[in-house]
């Protein structure tokens, strides 16, 4: 069967599902593009914001305990801050690609797209949990600025996007087409999955700050406008909210110049979304900045996985 019959196909059996439109629990971040604002939203309303330090420390964001920018171009630096808007130690460079706008993680590896970046064709880019390493993963089949990792299914949805978007791809990890369904929307450079739900939000922009929430077959559930929010909105991400996979920490090693890492027997705790333990890989490897600050990383390996 051809990957089109596929898609098809499971476009008409998500059709025979509805998902009704509830209201949003969890706090939704966005960042602007030509500002520094970045908003806190929940259930239709900014409930904080802060300023990042330039308009090119970002937009493109990820929320895994703290929020962590990487700069928008080649060369370019992002910061990383409190859920408050506090600033902290971390920094994140980017190598070498233009427009990465918005951002997406999983705990171990973040993603964004360079959606001006004609060097790679427009290419979908991954780095390890600190923004390291970022190198390109595949190249989705339309020109794409949005992405976002489902937790539910290990997989990562895009928005196709060129000064608005008109279509919404899922990709596995190795850049294979799974599903996909059109919009029509403003903007919609940035896209964010919700765990405590399971759709996809969608950020207008150039003209309208509404939010676009969708099921994961294609239904528009809702369209809401939230006072107070910029026009230009190109990054969005859901904080982490509920259980998560959590592991005890087996081996703990600084480098490059850190002073202190986590201990062994110490609990780390990541950003995958669970309902018991059987929902956790068995184990992780990953490097993640030192806890107080400063240069250097920790190298972390744990086991024993729980689900809290």
């Amino acid at each position: 069967m051809t990957m089109e019959k596929r898609i098809a196909i499971a476009a008409v059996v998500a059709g025979l599902f509805t998902v009704s439109a509830a209201a949003q629990t969890s706090e939704l971040f966005l960042s602007d593009w030509t500002t520094t604002a970045t908003f806190v939203v929940q259930n239709g309303q900014v409930i904080r914001q802060f300023n990042r330090s330039a308009p090119l420390e970002g937009p493109g964001l990820v929320v895994t305990g703290t929020i962590k920018f990487i700069g928008q171009n080649g060369g370019q630096v992002g910061r990383e801050y409190d859920l408050d808007g506090a600033p902290l130690a971390g920094c994140y460079s980017n190598p070498r690609f233009q427009s990465l706008y918005d951002g997406a993680s999983d705990g171990e590896h973040n993603w964004s797209i360079a959606h001006n970046d004609f060097d790679t064709n427009f290419a979908l880019v991954q780095g390890d949990a600190e923004w390291n390493d970022v190198s390109v993963l595949f190249v989705p089949q339309r020109r794409s600025s949005g992405v976002t990792f489902d937790a539910r299914n290990g997989t990562l949805w895009v928005t196709n996007t060129v000064g608005s978007s008109d279509r919404v791809q899922q990709y596995d990890l190795n850049g294979n087409l799974v599903s996909e369904f059109p919009v029509q929307i403003p903007g919609g450079y940035g896209i964010a999955w919700d765990p405590a739900d399971d759709t996809l939000w969608i950020a207008g922009s150039f003209g309208t700050n509404d939010l676009f929430q969708y099921a994961k077959n294609g239904t528009l559930l809702q369209r809401i406008t939230v006072p107070g929010l910029t026009t230009q909105l190109l990054s969005a991400e859901f904080g982490a909210g509920g259980p998560r996979c959590t592991y005890t920490i087996k081996k703990s090693k600084a480098k490059g110049g850190c002073q202190e890492c986590p201990s062994v027997g110490d609990p780390f705790r990541t950003q995958e979304e669970c309902e018991n333990a059987k929902d956790c890989r068995k184990k992780v490897a990953t490097r993640i900045a030192c806890p107080r600050g400063g240069n250097g990383v920790c190298k972390i390996k744990a086991k024993s996985r729980r689900c809290e």
